[in-house]
C-alpha cells in the first residue's frame, strides 16, 4: 500500500533541512539580539523590552491567519512547498538587515531597529509553518515520522550548536576588531545559506496526501477551523506544552550570555558549553528510537520536562568559581542527553494531533494547526524576551561594567527560578492520550477514506 511506503533518505533530508536556518535565526534572536541591541546599537533595555513585546504579540496573533490561508489555497506549483521559497528568500535577507548597525543618528537607529525587527519577526513567525504542515502530507507512517523528527532534530541541534559555539568567535573574526561589522557579515552569510536551502526544499519535497480542493464546494471558515482545532484535546495539550517550554527556554536563552559574561566572567562559555554538550546531545538523538519504542512518546517527553524543572534552581546555589562551573556543566550534560531523547519524540506529536483532527472532523488543517504552534511559540518568545529585557533594567544591569551583587543575584534568578516557574506549564503533556496504537488505527482509517471506504466514522 502507498500508505506504508517508506521514505528515501533524500526525501527525509529535504523535509527537515529547513530546520537548520529556522533554528539558526530563532536562536540568534533569542541569544544575541538583546545583547546586540544593548551593547552594539546602544538601545535602552526598557525600549527593547517594549519593542519585543509589541512586535511579537502582533506577529503571534497574525500567524494563525497565515496558516488558514495556506490550508485554503493551492498554488499551481503545490500546496505547501512553494512557500518554502516565497518565505525563505526575504527571511534570509531580513536577518542580515536586522543585525546590521546603520550609520544613522540615535533616533535613526531606533527607527531602523523598529522597522527591520518588525518585518523580520513577521517572517520568523510564519517561515516554519510550511515545514511543519507538509509532514502529514508526505508520510502517514508513525515510524517514518519519528525518523523524520529524529533527523530534523539533528539539523536543529547542529544549527543551535553553530549559534552557541560559533557566533562569538565568528563575529569577532569577521569583524577584525569591529564586532558590529562582524555580526553583519555573519548574518549575510547566514542569509545566503537560508535562501539556498529554501530552493532545495521547494524542488525536492513531494506532497502525497492532500485533499482535492477543486471538489470542495465550500472551504471551512476560520470559525470552523478554530472549533475543530480546539475541540481536539491532544492539540490543546501540545500547545500548552509548547508555551511552557518556549517561555522557560526563552527567558534563559535571552539572559545566558549576560550570565556567563558577568557571573563567570567568561563570555566565551557560550561557545565552550556548546562544544561540551554536543556528544550527549548526539547520543540522545542516536538512541531516541529504541528509547521511545520501549517507554513510549509521552513518558520520554515527560521525563525531559521533569528533569529540566528539577534542575533549574541549581543556578541559585552554584558559586562563581570552577566548582560552580563544573556543577553547571554536569547538570547540563545530563540534561542534553535526556533532551536528545525527548526532542525527537516531541517532533512526532503535532502530526499525530493533525491526523486526529482530520479523522474526527474531516478537515485537513495541516498549516492552520501548525501555525498555532508557531503562534504559541512566538507569543511565548514575546513574553520571555520582554521579561528578560525588562528584568535587566529592574536588576540594575549596566552594559560593559562590573555588576553589583544584587544584579548578579538577579541574573541567577532569571536563568534559574523563572524558567522553572514558567516551564511547569509543560507538565500538561502527562494528559496526552494519543498512544502509538491509536495513531496507527487513525492512519489506517484515514487511508480507508481516501480509498473510497466512507463507512469509517470517528
Amino acid at each position: 500500500m502507498e500508505e506504508q511506503r517508506k521514505l528515501k533518505l533524500g526525501e527525509k533530508l529535504a523535509l527537515v533541512i529547513g530546520n537548520g536556518p529556522t533554528t539558526f535565526h530563532y536562536q540568534i534572536v533569542q541569544m544575541y539580539l538583546l545583547f546586540f541591541y544593548t551593547d552594539f546599537m546602544n538601545l535602552n533595555p526598557a525600549f527593547v523590552a517594549s519593542l519585543f513585546l509589541v512586535v511579537r504579540v502582533v506577529n503571534a496573533l497574525a500567524t494563525p491567519f497565515f496558516g488558514a490561508l495556506l490550508d485554503r489555497i493551492k498554488l499551481p506549483w503545490g500546496k505547501y512547498t512553494p512557500w518554502f521559497i516565497i518565505l525563505g528568500v526575504p527571511f534570509g535577507f531580513l536577518g542580515w538587515l536586522t543585525f546590521t548597525v546603520p550609520d544613522l543618528s540615535d533616533n535613526g537607529k531606533i527607527l531602523y531597529a523598529v522597522v527591520t525587527y518588525a518585518v523580520y519577526s513577521i517572517f520568523s513567525a510564519i517561515v516554519g509553518i510550511p515545514n511543519s504542515a507538509v509532514i502529514p502530507a508526505v508520510t502517514k507512517r508513525i515510524d517514518e515520522r519519528l525518523s523524520v523528527a529524529q533527523l530534523g532534530f539533528l539539523f536543529t541541534m547542529l544549527s543551535a550548536l553553530i549559534v552557541q559555539v560559533g557566533t562569538v568567535p565568528l563575529y569577532k573574526a569577521l569583524g577584525g576588531g569591529d564586532d558590529a561589522k562582524g555580526f553583519s557579515l555573519l548574518m549575510a552569510a547566514a542569509g545566503v545559506i537560508t535562501v539556498a536551502i529554501a530552493i532545495i526544499q521547494w524542488v525536492q519535497v513531494k506532497e502525497r496526501y492532500l485533499p482535492d480542493i477543486r471538489k470542495e464546494a465550500v472551504q471551512p471558515s476560520y470559525k470552523q477551523m478554530l472549533t475543530a482545532t480546539f475541540s481536539n484535546k491532544p492539540a490543546v495539550i501540545i500547545y500548552l506544552y509548547l508555551f511552557g517550554g518556549a517561555l522557560s527556554s526563552g527567558i534563559r536563552s535571552g539572559i545566558q550570555i549576560h550570565f556567563y559574561k558577568y557571573f563567570f566572567d567568561n563570555e566565551s562559555l557560550m561557545s565552550l558549553m556548546g562544544i561540551i554538550l554536543l556528544v550527549p546531545s548526539l547520543l540522545g538523538v542516536i538512541f531516541s528510537q529504541p528509547v521511545v519504542k520501549h517507554f513510549g512518546f509521552k513518558k520520554v517527553v515527560l521525563f525531559n520536562i521533569i528533569y529540566g524543572l528539577v534542575t533549574c534552581p541549581v543556578f541559585l546555589f552554584i558559586p562563581a568559581n570552577n566548582t560552580g562551573l563544573i556543577i553547571h556543566i554536569a547538570v547540563s550534560v545530563l540534561g542534553s542527553l535526556i533532551g536528545g531523547f525527548g526532542t525527537a519524540a516531541q517532533g512526532a506529536l503535532m502530526p499525530a494531533a493533525i491526523d486526529y483532527t482530520e479523522w474526527k472532523t474531516g478537515l485537513n488543517l495541516n498549516a492552520f494547526m501548525s501555525s498555532f504552534g508557531g503562534f504559541i511559540q512566538t507569543f511565548a518568545t514575546a513574553i520571555s524576551g520582554t521579561i528578560a529585557a525588562g528584568a535587566l533594567s529592574v536588576i540594575g544591569y549596566v552594559p560593559g561594567v562590573e555588576q553589583s551583587s544584587g544584579t548578579l543575584l538577579g541574573l541567577r534568578v532569571l536563568v534559574g527560578v523563572l524558567p522553572a516557574v514558567f516551564g511547569s506549564v509543560a507538565i500538561c503533556i502527562a494528559w496526552f492520550d494519543l498512544t502509538e496504537e491509536k495513531q496507527s488505527r487513525i492512519a489506517k482509517e484515514l487511508a480507508d477514506r481516501r480509498n473510497g471506504n466512507n463507512t469509517v466514522t470517528p
